[in-house]
């Protein structure tokens, strides 16, 4: 099997419980909106967001130190290193916000609710725990095991979901099966209310650890600073790209507390359009999975420069088809995710969105050079860029009444676009790939053309509109395979020293 077949088939494998997962959840957007007011949603994704900057911080870079001092040293120690680090810091991080939940819920949108802030905290302490263990699997080329266990998780989440949010309170108010109300009454509190969105999500994160009991059984708690030094260097850079990337992606989520007068309904009429542009990251966030172990295996192979050339060109590929297809239907997908019409305000913002994430992608690919050349301090500088780039656009643009969302939506696409072309310059000189970037070029102004044209195409019958916007999304496809598909029979040369 080729290398990049090889690639693309552990990127499928990681990608079902990534896209499953996330169509699941996305099934979750319509029944929020549905019952919860923009402002109570709002909440969700302030602290959600909140968590994603947490998760970062938890794991500081160690899952991609523990995949190169793995590879480089071919020996397990690191995993114990990683894991004991990470265990211990999650303890005083999770000890530290559960106990002082009160006063930390007065800076966030929760301030009436600490107890969402204590939630969270046991959340994000599995979260970072199992990270290592997930982190194995991936090195191990086991994605059947990383899939099952995660989309099982997401899974429970839902069910729970609609247990505690739908279920029970019918019950509970007899709207039927009121032979079991008294039941319910006992495990059941409707003050609660959206607090058991964060309950059910800790029931089905506890999941993870009987289920990689193997994998953290294997842990050995070990700590030697002289051997973990290293380790921590090379992640800090990374710990700090994190948060910066981070920032580039869930920053609204914060700064939209300070630019708007109502931002927990703005945060829920933004952020539910927001997730329908994550559509988009599916496929990224699956090649992230499959392609940072798949990198690093392949760094000492001669054909590598040509190689990951390869992998861009058809990764680039693949995304502007998806980028293609959810813009231009649009209107179905957000009659299908999003419940009430005033969760639609800020569909038009989404083209740009998709566009600023495809570039995400390729930054990801043009990453490469700095991880394994060991100078990951370079990804800290173009992330930290684009953060600055994220915060000057917001704090200017969002803040005109005529750009509002639209103002969020170009930061991002600037920022991704800038990142890109500082880490491509600069990575040319330290390791060479020799990227075909003007016939991509060509691909994605095709593809925006696509976008923009077919919304001028306007029937007032919406399955029309519907059945047309799939015809075009087909033509698209079929011309990208006519064009594309033979060349992805091309094969690699073996691991060479």
């Amino acid at each position: 099997m080729s290398q990049i077949k090889k690639l693309a088939s552990q990127t499928a494998y990681y990608g079902i419980s990534s896209i499953l997962g996330r169509v699941l959840n996305f099934a979750l957007v319509p029944f929020y909106t549905r019952i919860l007011p923009e402002e109570e949603y709002g909440v969700v994704i302030h602290l959600y967001g909140i968590a994603a900057f947490l998760n970062i911080i938890y794991t500081y870079g160690l899952e991609t130190s523990f995949f190169r001092f793995t590879t480089k040293n071919k020996s397990i120690d690191a995993y114990h290193y990683t894991a004991t680090a990470i265990l211990f810091t999650s303890i005083l991080f999770s000890g530290f916000i559960y106990l002082d939940a009160a006063s930390l819920a007065n800076f966030t949108a929760a301030s009436e609710h600490p107890e969402y802030l204590q939630y969270l905290a046991a959340i994000v302490f599995i979260d970072a725990i199992v990270s290592i263990p997930f982190a194995k699997l991936r090195l191990d080329d086991r994605p059947i095991k990383f899939a099952l266990i995660r989309l099982t998780v997401i899974a429970v989440t839902i069910g729970l979901n609609l247990l505690f949010l739908l279920a029970f309170p019918a019950i509970t108010n007899g709207e039927y099966l009121s032979v079991l109300q008294p039941w319910v009454q006992k495990i059941y509190n409707p003050e609660i209310g959206v607090g058991y969105i964060f309950i059910a999500n800790l029931i089905a994160n506890s999941l993870y650890i009987p289920m990689l009991f193997k994998e953290l059984g294997q842990i050995r708690i070990r700590f030697k600073w002289s051997a973990f030094k290293p380790i921590l260097a090379y992640s800090f850079p990374i710990f700090l790209m994190g948060l910066a990337a981070m920032f580039n992606d869930q920053g609204y989520t914060i700064l939209f507390n300070f630019l708007f007068d109502d931002p927990e309904k703005e945060l829920g009429v933004y952020g539910s359009a927001f997730k329908l542009s994550v559509l988009m990251m599916l496929g990224i966030q699956a090649f992230r999975y499959a392609g940072e172990p798949f990198f690093f295996s392949h760094a000492e192979n001669k054909e590598a420069p040509s190689l990951f050339a390869k992998v861009m060109h058809y990764f680039v590929v693949f995304n502007i088809a998806i980028m293609v297809a959810i813009a231009v239907n649009i209107e179905l997908i957000a009659d299908v995710f999003l419940g009430r019409p005033g969760y639609k305000a800020a569909l038009y913002v989404l083209p740009v969105l998709l566009i600023g994430k495809l570039f995400f992608g390729v930054y990801v690919n043009l990453s490469v050079w700095f991880k394994i050349k060991d100078k990951t301090i370079y990804g800290t500088y173009f992330t930290a860029i684009g953060a600055l780039i994220t915060l000057v656009g917001h704090l200017w643009l969002v803040r005109i009444p005529s750009i509002g969302y639209f103002g969020s939506a170009i930061s991002a696409l600037v920022c991704y676009a800038v990142m890109c072309a500082l880490c491509y310059y600069k990575g040319r000189k330290i390791f060479p790939v020799p990227y075909n970037f003007k016939k991509l070029f060509l691909y994605l102004i095709i593809a925006v053309g696509v976008i923009y044209g077919s919304n001028l195409i306007s029937i007032s019958n919406a399955y029309v509109q519907y059945g047309i916007d799939l015809f075009v999304t087909a033509v698209f496809f079929v011309a990208i395979y006519l064009l594309e598909g033979r060349g992805f029979k091309y094969k690699t040369v073996e691991k060479r020293q």
